[in-house]
């Protein structure tokens, strides 16, 4: 629910410990996430063994956030380099701290060969967010006042964060993946979560003029919500037939799965959660251009979820938390070209654009009723009486090293002031 609209001062360097086998011209014939046979072309390539390390320094600046010095970090191993671009073992690290407040760290691992037969997803974050987002539920329905977004008085002295509220996460989760065809594998897994949100306590700002404040008072938010443990189990199918899984320029992705989630805190909340998503990549130009595109939806099947478990999707250019509900679904498309591939540092490198789309909406509303009867601040009728489809679109630029570590540089802009003005990212990977 997080989203911090960035301003990118710096773009930082790239350093890598590789040890290298030497070998060009090659193919290996390796497999794919499902363990299943897939050719890859080495042409001009060299193929990697051992222990690969990849590190990026990031600087952003946000006029209340303040500055941001963080660091992003992936560890690979290649083995006897013969699985090459694929990996034994990969360990992936992100640790961002804002100067004025907002920390973040988040770990994970993956492995198709710690347990012989299973592919085993590993995740640890933590996040205390002073000021993290809070745009109410159902999208459109909930109105948005760029006057009251983190808006200071002329001494600096006083201030409102209206859609603001401090958030404190802590989160752990474990996946499992086993063989049932070419192609097809079934996905297990567990999840822990404990979190806190409260009014904002954050220099000059004022925690009790807020959109959450309002919420809490009005009972759409109830106290149990604010606080709490969750632990949710799932299980599904998965269908992957890409090429690649960091960088893919061709072959399918598709999921299905159900999340038996419990809440607990002063009340328990059980639920039942449905989660599609389906992928497509096209080369349009082998090796150089590649249409890439996802339609996807997450939504309530039995049960009452609490307001920070709600399904909600992040279009890139918006608000991290504007389209929340009890289900929602979208759609995204990438266009995304190769300029130039070279070796450096004994490296592969990759340099590349990209072009995006994203168009999302909620379609199962949460506590509407009871949101619609509230004032404007809540609900204000002449702006918006139901939802409707939010759109943005963007682009940026790409690079990667060895195939693996992608880093993407998007800006993005929604197509509806609503929504938002823009926003700056720098990732890890690619959206999808």
């Amino acid at each position: 629910m997080t989203h911090f609209r960035t301003i990118v001062l710096l773009t930082a360097f790239l350093f890598s410990v590789t040890p290298i086998l030497a070998g060009n011209d090659k193919t290996a014939s390796t497999a794919n996430g499902n363990n299943d046979p897939v050719t890859v072309s080495l042409t001009k390539e060299t193929v990697k063994s051992g222990w690969s390390l990849g590190l990026l320094p990031a600087f952003a600046y946000n006029n209340d956030l303040g500055f941001l010095i963080g660091a992003l970090g992936q560890v690979y191993d290649y083995g006897d380099g013969s699985i090459y671009p694929f990996y034994r073992h990969k360990f992936m690290s992100n640790v961002n701290i804002y100067s004025r407040g907002a920390k973040q760290i988040i770990m994970n691992y993956d492995s198709k060969y710690l347990i012989p037969g299973l592919r085993v997803t590993a995740d640890l974050s933590f996040m205390d967010n002073p000021l993290c987002g809070f745009y109410g539920f159902n999208g459109a329905v909930s109105p948005y006042h760029a006057d009251l977004d983190l808006k200071k008085n002329a001494e600096g002295t006083e201030g409102i964060a209206f859609y603001s509220t401090h958030q404190r996460q802590h989160k752990a989760s474990l996946d499992l993946q086993g063989h049932i065809a070419e192609g097809l594998t079934w996905i297990g897994g567990t999840s822990y979560a404990w979190q806190r949100y409260s009014d904002v306590a954050f220099r000059v700002y004022d925690g009790t003029e807020s959109l959450f404040h309002q919420y809490v008072e009005s009972r759409l938010i109830s106290d149990s919500d604010i606080h709490g443990h969750r632990v949710e189990v799932k299980g599904g199918l998965v269908y992957d037939t890409r090429d690649l899984e960091a960088n893919p320029t061709k072959g399918l992705y598709a999921t299905v799965t159900t999340t038996g989630g419990a809440s607990f805190s002063s009340e328990t909340k059980a639920s039942l959660v449905l989660s599609a998503d389906f992928r497509q990549y096209i080369p349009l130009w082998p090796d150089h251009i590649t249409l890439a595109w996802q339609v996807a939806y997450k939504g309530l099947v039995a049960g009452a979820l609490p307001f920070y478990a709600l399904p909600a999707f992040s279009m890139r250019g918006s608000f991290g938390s504007r389209i929340a509900g009890n289900g929602v679904a979208w759609a995204s498309v990438d266009l995304r070209v190769k300029l130039a591939s070279f070796q450096a540092l004994k490296q592969d490198f990759e340099l590349g654009l990209v072009g995006f789309a994203d168009a999302g909406a909620v379609v199962q509303p949460y506590k509407l009723a009871e949101q619609m009867a509230l004032g404007a601040s809540i609900y204000d009728p002449q702006i918006a009486t139901r939802e409707r489809l939010h759109t943005s679109a963007g682009g940026g630029f790409w690079f990667s090293m060895n195939r693996n570590f992608i880093v993407a540089a998007e800006v993005g802009r929604p197509l509806n002031p609503q929504d938002g003005t823009f926003g700056v990212y720098l990732n890890l990977g690619f959206s999808f």
